[in-house]
């Protein structure tokens, strides 16, 4: 069952998931909130990556809040890093 649910778009369907790791051991710090996202989904509509935790509405959240997160959190920080 999919669970996904773009906060850019709306769309549900999923083109890929992306696990990843952080190096921390240039800096010694998070750079962005991206530095703590270890999962993420590929949006087949918009072709955004999304964090994990937002499109599949971890912990109960709403899709309200997770849009809301990913537009004032990670959004804008998006094509930085």
């Amino acid at each position: 069952m999919n669970s996904f649910k773009c906060p850019e778009c709306g769309a549900t369907e999923v083109a890929g998931n992306l696990c990843v790791s952080t190096d921390w051991s240039v800096t010694g710090e998070a750079s962005s909130p991206w530095s703590y996202v270890l999962q993420q989904i590929h949006c087949a509509n918009c072709d955004e990556y999304i964090p994990s935790h937002l499109g599949e509405r971890w912990d109960g959240i709403t899709y309200k809040e997770a849009k809301k997160e990913w537009l004032l959190k990670y959004k804008k920080f998006h094509y930085n890093y």
